[in-house]
């Protein structure tokens, strides 16, 4: 028998989960009030003014409506799922959803007043949703940064899954790869070995969801050849068990896999994963935006870097290497000097960290490292005026890392997908161990950003590199 609401509430909504779903809710209330109060503000630049001796009737009406607009925009959100008890609004920092809602109830808002015909500036409209959409990073960063992002590492927030595969060596794998990525929230309570869905194996499995109190399941790839697989997933459905599902074993491939169901057939089609027009203009308005603001803003900092090279290693103070871009293109990437003059000439002298034929070259210790230069290196202060090379389109701030001619020439039909988008300054190789990764890993990560991009993914990246700049790991 299924339980009532108020049951299910009761077993699954705990104290911890409250605290957490308020301290989303009432700063976002808070951003979107404060989205209507410069939306006011825009609309009436001197608030006092008096039309004889009085407040103007329209300031009144505006205040009115913007309390309205607040309070549907709230209520949009809510009623919309933005926050559930589960995994996506618990746990995963998923700013995309809650953007993605605010311009659908923006774009019905606009919608309405057209067909209604009403006087209420649009221009109010388009600094509300600005605003807003800014107040609500800023108190979401803010919020994951310093209060869920600590307690999910710590293991005070997460949701228990278990994992469900074929073959013993599949769930240690996967086990191991979410036990390393911990702040994804994931809680391995339990493995469990399946070669055949039958009711010997659903007792078991009954018998662990009981005992760990499981809300997630994992089921590996070639679990969907079962005959019943359709029918577990019903059954984890009755249960309140979110079900996830890897259904390919292929890896990073470079592509979209769109559902794209024949006449009743499940089909996934291979799709490219290109940013459309749109997108492409604003990621590139964003990037010369910031570049110019963080070259004025930091103008200083570089005549102080370059007077230390230039004092501590003379001339010069940059250096340029072919780095291949966009398509293949080759291009001059900028660093300050880091390195003695003609360094070079002499890498054969210097030991590599990773393997022998490995096209990537670090060394913790390299002798060919200056001082200043080691100092630059473990705060990426060399890389500053890759800047320019966004100004001059050959690079942008977010993207797949720079690839080296010798790298490219080693790639094969899956690596070469990573240069369908212009390398960045930082991206998820830089905030997921710079230098101590492989080269599979950090071409893995290009392609799985490449296949999942977003706007609001490019914002969270910058603001994760500025922690692990800060941390200074895996740079050298």
């Amino acid at each position: 028998m299924k339980k009532s609401l108020i049951q299910r509430i009761k077993e699954r909504v705990n104290r911890q989960q409250v605290v957490i779903l308020a301290l989303m809710l009432i700063p976002d209330a808070i951003a979107i009030a404060l989205s209507a109060v410069t939306a006011y503000n825009f609309r009436f630049p001197d608030a006092a003014a008096l039309v004889d001796g009085k407040p103007a009737i329209a300031q009144f009406e505006y205040k009115g409506i913007l309390f309205v607009l607040v309070c549907a925009w709230i209520l949009a959100l809510v009623t919309t799922g933005t926050y559930r008890f589960n995994h996506a609004t618990l746990v995963i920092f998923n700013l995309r959803m809650i953007i993605k809602r605010s311009f659908t109830y923006f774009f019905i808002l606009g919608f309405l007043s057209f067909i209604l015909k009403a006087s209420f500036s649009r221009s109010v409209f388009l600094v509300m949703l600005a605003s807003g959409l800014v107040y609500l990073f800023i108190v979401r960063i803010s919020v994951y940064g310093f209060v869920l992002r600590p307690m999910i590492m710590r293991k005070k927030v997460s949701s228990k899954m278990m994992i469900v595969g074929r073959l013993k060596s599949d769930l240690e794998e996967h086990s191991d790869w979410l036990i390393a990525h911990r702040k994804l929230g994931f809680t391995i309570a339990s493995r469990l070995v399946c070669t055949e869905i039958n009711s010997i194996w659903i007792e078991e499995f009954d018998r662990l969801v009981r005992y760990q109190k499981i809300t997630e399941v994992l089921m590996l790839p070639g679990m969907e050849s079962d005959p019943n697989f359709s029918k577990f997933i019903h059954y984890c459905e009755d249960l309140d068990i979110h079900v996830n599902w890897i259904p390919l074993d292929s890896g990073n491939l470079g592509y979209w896999l769109i559902p794209s169901p024949q006449e009743g057939i499940p089909f996934l089609t291979f799709e490219k994963s290109e940013i459309s027009l749109p997108w492409r203009v604003l990621k590139r308005s964003f990037d010369l935006a910031f570049a110019i603001s963080l070259l004025i803003l930091l103008s200083p900092l570089f005549l102080v870097i370059a007077i230390a090279v230039l004092i501590s290693s003379g001339w010069p103070v940059f250096y340029s290497q072919k780095r291949v871009g966009l398509n293949g293109k080759t291009f001059k990437f900028y660093k300050f000097r880091s390195m003695i003059k003609d360094a070079d000439k002499i890498i054969d002298e210097v030991e590599n960290v990773h393997a022998g034929d490995h096209v990537i070259f670090k060394n913790k210790q390299d002798p060919r490292v200056t001082p200043v230069g080691r100092i630059l290196r473990k705060y990426s202060l060399d890389e500053l005026p890759q800047f320019l090379n966004v100004i001059n389109n050959s690079m942008s701030v977010v993207g797949p890392r720079p690839a080296l001619p010798s790298e490219v020439s080693i790639y094969n039909s899956i690596y070469e997908r990573r240069l369908i988008a212009k390398p960045g300054i930082t991206g998820p190789w830089q905030i997921s161990g710079r230098s101590d990764l492989d080269l599979r890993t950090s071409v893995a990560l290009d392609l799985n950003y490449l296949i999942n991009w977003s706007f609001t993914r490019d914002l969270w990246i910058i603001v994760s590199t500025i922690g692990a700049v800060f941390k200074g790991k895996g740079a050298y």
